[in-house]
């Protein structure tokens, strides 16, 4: 399959199909001033739209309906619309407030979505600067945000959009279909799992016994790793408090109804969310309930097993060059081999 360019840079609206999703979003005689493209984004394209009159936003549009995509990737701004309408009555402005959605003119089957600009930057960005700076602020933020954004309850498992198959009336059914799924990705494309993929379908399979607790579906964001937390930089001049505070959670697009605690393995992406302390403060103050029994750690290894699956898979339906791929896969295959053999020994 040949190399497709990062979503950024992937087909956009011309001119004057980009006039009419503006005018649709902010009036007929909205016009824009500039747009530039926002980096970060490995499935839509994202632009920062300036209109004539000053106003700023975020603009979203879904890749064309014949490209590549896993299973799960249908309707994917309609949920990250329902994720901030259903989230701001609790976190305000810490999530976008939509402002238009719908589909592109003449490509009905390609979604986009007007979303307003939030300040700051993002962790990952904030962490890796020539001064990288503190974020205990923040990470506690963070976790009072996510506890609340976890009271958000759904009336069935699974994603909001797209497929029906990836959603069922309980749990363990909406993860063995959503595991399914991926795999089943990865035979579509041609991408060896470590293990194989009826070994990995028969791993997680033995341990749905330990999700059957979970059986209130949760707004569960399945995304939060520091690119998608805006905080605010401190202050030049200083003052009583110079770390940076939470601005913003964004990029909501793959969330599901689910179990909270699958949040737990983004937000500590590659690492162990126990080691976050600031996160897990915020999170209790808030209510948010945490215990790490076997039986958590058992569902934190199936929900790593399931993001390092999607992981692993998705560079073929990007495009991504094949020793781009090779990198990813390399580094990616360690791991989830770990939680393979987590998942094969006893739960403790």
């Amino acid at each position: 399959m040949s190399a497709q360019p990062p979503a950024a840079d992937r087909p956009f609206p011309a001119d004057p199909a980009l006039d009419a999703l503006v005018g649709s979003a902010f009036g007929r005689g909205a016009r824009v001033r500039e747009h530039t493209a926002l980096s970060g984004g490995t499935y839509n394209s994202v632009r920062s739209v300036v209109l004539r009159d000053g106003r700023r936003s975020v603009l979203k549009v879904a890749p064309p309906a014949d490209r590549p995509r896993l299973t799960y990737e249908r309707g994917l701004l309609a949920t990250e619309a329902l994720v901030y309408a259903r989230a701001r009555p609790l976190l305000g402005g810490l999530v976008p407030r939509v402002l238009a959605s719908g589909r592109v003119p003449g490509e009905p089957d390609r979604e986009y979505l007007f979303l307003d600009h939030l300040p700051g930057e993002t962790l990952e960005d904030l962490r890796s600067g020539e001064a990288p700076v503190r974020s205990s602020a923040a990470r506690r933020d963070l976790g009072r945000a996510v506890a609340a954004l976890h009271t958000v309850t759904g009336d069935a498992f699974g994603y909001p959009a797209g497929s029906a198959g990836l959603r069922a009336d309980t749990w363990p059914e909406a993860f063995r279909a959503m595991v399914g799924a991926v795999v089943a990705d990865a035979r579509r494309f041609s991408v060896p799992l470590p293990g194989g993929g009826a070994e990995v379908v028969r791993l997680v399979s033995a341990n749905l016994v330990h999700l059957a607790p979970v059986r209130t579906p949760a707004l569960t964001h399945f995304d939060l790793w520091d690119g998608n937390v805006l905080a605010s930089r401190p202050g030049a001049d200083g003052g009583p408090d110079r770390e940076p505070r939470l601005t913003g959670i964004i990029d909501a697009e793959r969330a599901f109804w689910g179990d909270p605690a699958a949040d737990l393995v983004s937000t500590a992406l590659f690492g162990d969310i126990r080691d976050d302390a600031d996160f897990l403060a915020g999170y209790r103050d808030t209510g948010g309930v945490l215990d790490f029994s076997p039986g958590l750690l058992r569902r934190l290894a199936l929900y790593r097993t399931y993001l390092y699956l999607i992981m692993f898979v998705e560079p073929t339906p990007r495009g991504r060059a094949p020793a781009d791929a090779a990198r990813a896969r390399g580094f990616l295959g360690p791991l989830l081999e770990a939680e393979l053999a987590e998942l094969a020994g006893p739960a403790s």
